[in-house]
């Protein structure tokens, strides 16, 4: 579908109760900047393809019905500048390759049911004035200094 798209540089199709999966060829979109689809009843999981995207500056995905882990593709958006991922039911850990997205200011990753560890790479985007959103996921302690203040309500029976 999205390669007879390849020239698209902003799709926003958010609040437009949007149903289904998230196409797997989402990667021919190489010209996409800004990709905004969120508060719609979209379901599955965020294909890899995503990670070849490298012009995009927003990807705002939140309040969907979006399964599975992130993908680690994602670290390849280093030109990101918004990254929301908010209110889904995205499992798995944070990647420690988050770090290289050096240019985010916005990340919110609250509200779903993220596991483990939070990275120390997530520092880097602290120190360089990244806004960072984790609350009500399943992230275990001890958190990074650099977090303590974004890390909110934590559901934590689970962890060590």
């Amino acid at each position: 579908m999205f390669m007879y798209f390849t020239n698209l540089i902003v799709c926003v199709l958010g609040c437009y109760q949007c149903i289904g999966k998230l196409p797997s060829d989402i990667g021919y979109l190489i010209n996409l900047n800004h990709f905004d689809l969120l508060a719609n009843d979209l379901t599955g999981t965020i294909p890899p393809g995503i990670g070849n995207l490298k012009n995009l500056t927003h990807l705002y995905l939140w309040s969907n019905q979006l399964t599975g882990k992130i993908p680690p593709e994602i670290s390849n958006l280093t030109n990101l500048t918004h990254l929301d991922l908010l209110s889904n039911q995205l499992i798995g850990t944070i990647h420690p390759e988050i770090g290289n997205l050096k240019n985010l200011i916005y990340l919110t990753l609250g509200y779903n049911e993220l596991t483990g560890d939070i990275p120390e790479s997530i520092c880097q985007l602290v120190d360089n004035g990244c806004w960072v959103h984790l609350t009500d996921n399943q992230l275990c302690p001890p958190y990074p200094s650099c977090v303590e203040d974004y890390v909110g309500e934590q559901d934590t029976p689970n962890c060590d």
